[in-house]
């Protein structure tokens, strides 16, 4: 088999996974729904909580942003596996001929979607409720908003595949992801705040956050890929 073929059938293999959740939740519908219905639950309190005499500063804006993001997202994380571990599904997967890789990429392609999905709702819900004006920066906002999530879903899809035989696993991923979620959260409210005081696509560029935030994603998507085998097992 040579390599384009057998990077093909890799890449036909991890689509094929990635359907197949994402063809699951559109009939069960256990994932999606209550991210959303938790995100703008979240975004309505923070209006309806705080102050309309003066203009939020941009800091706290992009923080409840990224926090509303951030546990949205791990209620989706800590369903990735629930099906597979149903009825030992997860162990019939592990012994297909698939890489393991492929597993976890299908998961967090998956993952991000719905993270996706969540934030196309809820940036608009941010910027009517909050006031934001981003303007030009959109571009930059939405290549902010990609680079986060892709490490987002890297780290916790990897540590979701570690809570999921345990008993409290709704519990302890966020245990175990917090610490390692740091970083690129703190880089997107750093640069979101930015950007909301109007920051140009240069400047976000060349600012450290930008550079930590990229290296983050490199570094857990293959950390991810690679870990995966031995998180699972």
């Amino acid at each position: 088999m040579t390599a384009a073929a057998s990077d093909a059938g890799f890449v036909a293999k991890t689509l094929a996974l990635g359907r197949k959740d994402l063809q699951i939740e559109a009939r069960a519908r256990d994932t999606l729904p209550p991210m959303l219905a938790f995100a703008f639950s979240v975004t309505l309190l923070l209006a309806f909580t705080l102050p309309d005499a003066e203009p939020q500063p941009p800091n706290v804006l992009a923080g409840f942003f990224w926090i509303t993001v951030l546990f949205a997202g791990l209620i989706g994380f800590a369903r990735t596996f629930e099906v597979e571990r149903q009825d030992g599904a997860l162990d019939a997967l592990l012994l297909t001929p698939i890489d393991r890789s492929a597993i976890f990429l299908a998961k967090a392609a998956a993952n991000l979607l719905y993270i996706a999905l969540v934030q196309v709702l809820l940036l608009p819900a941010f910027t009517i409720l909050f006031s934001l004006r981003i303007g030009p920066g959109l571009a930059a906002l939405l290549l902010v908003i990609t680079l986060v999530d892709v490490g987002f879903v890297a780290v916790g899809t990897l540590f979701a595949s570690l809570a999921a035989e345990t008993r409290s696993r709704e519990l302890m991923l966020p245990i175990l992801a917090f610490p390692a979620l740091v970083p690129p959260f703190i880089a997107g409210v750093e640069l979101m705040s930015n950007l909301i005081t109007g920051a140009s696509f240069g400047e976000l560029t060349n600012a450290g956050w930008f550079v930590i935030l990229v290296v983050y994603d490199i570094v857990f998507v293959v950390v991810g890929a690679l870990a995966f085998e031995f998180a699972v097992e």
